[in-house]
């Protein structure tokens, strides 16, 4: 699940700037990806009397990282109606928030289609297909936006997050589509489905790890532009 990254300063009331709501942004993505590494935990064959627990942890990461990426919306309106640019890169940036906004309530809505009472695999499989590619085209938008950063360590700190998001909304969605296969008429193996699990776990580690450095690089942006 990709977080909006941006080089320039940001904006969340009159046009000022505030490591509060950014770092209240960032503390929010951490907790979202810590309930999906849990929650993908119980994903795993041998946790199958748990079976509600990793959609209800995944239904909380998902809304944790729509009220994330609605919160960035936000702010990208705020800060464009007070610096009144435009061009290629405005657009890029409006795209790439409207994807992910679409991918947390793809995410969300196939958190819950995994649910026992509910479970239909394939729909909760295609909405996590199609929001981890809409979080993959973000984040590989989104760093070819990067430009500067103020300083050395920033830029190496956008691109490492930008590489994290990359990578595992790729490693969320190959593991996504065997989930198609499976039906009442076809059982796939015990230990094709914990590598699945093995590998929505990584996906959602590099998720915690992209979102840790983002906040220390939010943590470093702010007090430079201070």
């Amino acid at each position: 699940m990709a977080h909006h990254i941006t080089n320039r300063k940001r904006s969340y009331k009159s046009g000022s700037t505030s490591f509060f709501w950014e770092g209240l942004n960032a503390s929010t993505y951490i907790v979202g990806a810590l309930c999906f590494v849990m929650g993908s935990v119980f994903f795993l064959p041998g946790f199958d009397e748990y079976s509600t627990a990793g959609p209800w942890l995944f239904i909380i990461g998902s809304l944790s990282y729509l009220g994330v990426t609605l919160h960035d919306f936000v702010e990208t309106v705020i800060y464009y109606r007070h610096n009144r640019q435009r061009g290629l890169k405005t657009t890029l940036e409006f795209l790439t928030l409207t994807g992910h906004v679409t991918a947390s309530v793809l995410f969300l809505l196939g958190s819950v289609f995994f649910l026992p009472g509910v479970f239909s695999e394939a729909l909760a499989a295609w909405c996590f297909i199609i929001g981890s590619a809409l979080f993959a085209a973000g984040a590989t938008i989104s760093v070819t936006q990067i430009t500067e950063a103020g300083t050395m360590i920033c830029l190496q700190l956008l691109n490492a997050v930008a590489i994290c998001f990359i990578i595992g909304s790729i490693l969320f969605l190959i593991p996504s589509i065997p989930y198609l296969w499976r039906s009442g008429h076809l059982n796939l193996p015990q230990i094709l489905f914990t590598y699945l699990a093995g590998q929505f776990i990584f996906a959602s580690v590099l998720f915690l790890t992209g979102g840790l450095v983002n906040f220390y690089r939010a943590y470093r942006m702010h007090y430079h532009h201070a």
